[in-house]
């Protein structure tokens, strides 16, 4: 009985936290550049690039058509504590995978949810919260909850938007986050981020050669190889305004092949983030016959290489290994850029373990306006159904 009044009176507290405001000042805007430039750099450095103004306004350009942006700068007396980035998208159940067989596929295809997504739909990671050091993480995370609800209440003029999206978190971050429990969010936990960590004597693709074992090593050395027999090279480039209509046709093919496209990017897209990022951006192209068959980008995010986008002709990767070329490109461009960490990504775990990599668990949290559809969207939306990574030991024990 004690336990039954007890769930029943913090049920009433945490409806009451929901509908209270916090007491801070906010500031919401439709594109980056309408906040305080100062303020937002303040904030967000030393933090993700993807929080970065030159990313930003690069993906104020170049929105995918399905979204919008949204941002936000909450102050205390005056002096800015927290920043934040929202998108709210339009997502069909075609553009979703199908974990639950029961679902019949009438439902996916009547399915269509606006979506308000704390972070980015084109990236990996918790690309959507900065807070000020002097501001408790906690109160952070219930920052982020009032936002969310005064964006999603302020949209209704456009339509409703009923469930709202944090993605991705590290286990750590969840832990940070919990507090999101109180405000209904349930997490998901999703396909693994894939990460190899490299010594700092590590300075060349050769020296990460040596880590491996000598299987692993071997089979990589003899990719490259047959690759170069065949005629198939790759060659990095710097300026992709000549190469994007090729990068993005070929990105298009793996994308229309993927179990989850939330947001498709644009023609430009790439050139333009090469241009603003500068030395922090790498990609590469591979040719065969001195045609273009893939590339593979990658972004450094601080102390860390994330493998962003790759696109490469299926028929090409049918015949030849292109695909698995392309992570070891990924590797290549970490260590040019003083990275000790590679982050992969999620998907394809397979090939990735077989160049050291180990599985790293995420998680999003999620939340419905209306109880009783929250067990479908669960289903609908896992963002990527989650698989366990197999088991690998491609690096020798010594180094791992």
């Amino acid at each position: 009985m004690k336990d039954a009044l007890r769930l029943l009176k913090d049920k009433k507290l945490r409806h009451k936290e929901r509908y209270t405001s916090l007491g801070y000042q906010y500031v919401i805007a439709d594109n980056i550049n309408f906040l305080n430039k100062d303020d937002w750099s303040e904030l967000t450095k030393n933090k993700t690039v993807f929080m970065s103004l030159a990313y930003l306004q690069v993906l104020d350009a170049h929105s995918p058509k399905n979204t919008e942006q949204r941002y936000a700068l909450a102050y205390q007396n005056g002096k800015p504590i927290a920043a934040f980035v929202f998108q709210l998208a339009v997502i069909s159940g075609e553009q979703l995978v199908l974990p639950d067989k029961k679902l019949k596929e009438k439902v996916v295809k009547r399915y269509q949810e606006r979506v308000l997504v704390c972070g980015n739909l084109v990236s990996n990671g918790l690309h959507g919260v900065a807070l000020s050091d002097e501001l408790p993480v906690e109160q952070g995370w219930r920052i982020a909850a009032e936002l969310m609800y005064r964006i999603r209440r302020g949209e209704k003029i456009n339509g409703s938007v009923n469930f709202v999206l944090i993605k991705d978190l590290n286990k750590g971050e969840l832990d940070d986050s919990m507090v999101m429990e109180r405000y209904s969010y349930r997490k998901i936990q999703t396909d693994p981020d894939m990460v190899l960590h490299l010594p700092k004597r590590c300075d060349s693709f050769d020296d990460y050669l040596q880590l491996l074992t000598s299987k692993y090593r071997n089979r990589i050395r003899k990719v490259i190889k047959n690759l170069q027999q065949t005629n198939i090279t790759d060659e990095r480039v710097t300026d992709l305004a000549p190469y994007e209509a090729i990068i993005h046709r070929l990105y298009l093919q793996v994308e229309e092949r993927a179990e989850v496209r939330p947001a498709t990017l644009p023609q430009g897209y790439f050139s333009a983030l090469a241009s603003a990022l500068g030395k922090g951006f790498c990609c590469s192209i591979v040719k065969h016959d001195n045609e273009i068959v893939g590339f593979v980008s990658t972004i450094k995010d601080g102390d860390i290489a994330k493998g962003y986008y790759v696109g490469f002709d299926e028929q090409t990767n049918q015949t030849f290994p292109i695909y698995f070329r392309l992570l070891q490109l990924v590797i290549e461009h970490g260590i040019s850029m003083g990275c000790q960490v590679i982050s992969f990504g999620r998907t394809a775990s397979e090939p990735k373990t077989g160049l050291g990599a180990k599985p790293f668990s995420t998680y999003v949290w999620a939340r419905h306006r209306l109880p009783t559809v929250n067990f479908i969207v669960r289903k609908l939306f896992r963002v990527i159904p989650c698989e366990e990574a197999p088991e690998r030991n491609a690096l020798k024990k010594s180094e791992g």
